[in-house]
């Protein structure tokens, strides 16, 4: 599939007006505890719109919570939280219609079939757009048919991408967009990503792959053990680490500077 294609496809899906960079997303003092674990350690960042930020980190270091948290699907235990001007919890009936949110459980019903899934969703949403066009924007009308316990690992995920972009949203929640999918259905994600950050779209994504981060990210969020590591734009951080550093790179030295601050600390 050439990158051309992709572009179309995408276009076909996504018609924003303008782009912007003010903020839709503001956390501030974010914590989130699971009785004696404390996931997310009293963090704040913004969110901007016509922006992709990436958030990165290692398994249980938080980045999941914060995302269930932000798009209304977990309550946190503390600090304030603020989606589109909207309160996650509070506000959720007006928020569902202007975020699409993509977490790594798909929750789609093992025997619903593709084409029958984008339907409802489009329904949901007042036939924004058709299943026709969404399943063709993630190059799935060739599986339309098939059911979602038969589609391979990669197909899941292009799937489940498709569901979140159903309402055109102004926010959009990804998580792990990319996990086992192949190269190719990598860079139509990417372009995907890409076109929603070019619209309009506050986009954040959440990433192990941080070869995959360091090609989409406008802004890195840089999470271990609850806590951020960083929180800036990519160029910042690549320019401040020197221009053959790569994401990889800056946040191994960023945790290891971290570990030896709090070594230090607690003699």
């Amino acid at each position: 599939m050439s990158a051309k294609s992709c572009e179309l496809r995408t276009v076909m899906v996504m018609n924003f007006s303008g782009q912007s960079h003010e903020v839709a997303i503001s956390v501030r003092d974010l914590v989130v505890d699971y009785k004696q674990l404390r996931a997310v350690n009293k963090i704040s960042f913004d969110v901007k719109q016509g922006q992709v930020t990436v958030v990165i980190g290692p398994n249980g270091a938080g980045k999941t919570s914060t995302m269930e948290v932000c798009s209304g699907v977990r309550t946190a235990t503390s600090g304030k939280i603020s989606v589109l001007g909207l309160d996650p919890q509070k506000d959720r009936s007006k928020l569902n219609s202007q975020i699409g949110v993509m977490l790594q459980d798909g929750g789609v019903y093992p025997s619903a079939r593709v084409f029958e899934v984008a339907q409802h969703y489009c329904n949901l949403y007042g036939n924004r757009t058709t299943a026709t066009e969404l399943l063709d924007a993630v190059d799935l009308n060739r599986q339309r048919k098939t059911s979602w316990r038969r589609l391979s690992g990669g197909e899941k995920q292009r799937l489940s991408l498709a569901l979140a972009l159903a309402a055109k949203p102004r926010v959009a929640f990804l998580d792990e967009p990319t996990s086992g999918v192949d190269i190719f259905g990598r860079d139509l994600i990417r372009g995907i990503v890409r076109r929603l950050a070019d619209d309009g779209c506050a986009v954040i994504m959440a990433t192990h792959e941080l070869d995959e981060a360091q090609r989409v990210a406008d802004h890195v969020l840089m999470f271990q053990d609850g806590n951020l590591l960083a929180n800036a734009p990519l160029a910042e951080l690549r320019g401040s680490a020197g221009v053959n550093q790569t994401l990889e790179d800056i946040f191994r030295d960023l945790s290891n500077n971290s570990a030896v601050s709090k070594s230090r600390d607690t003699q």
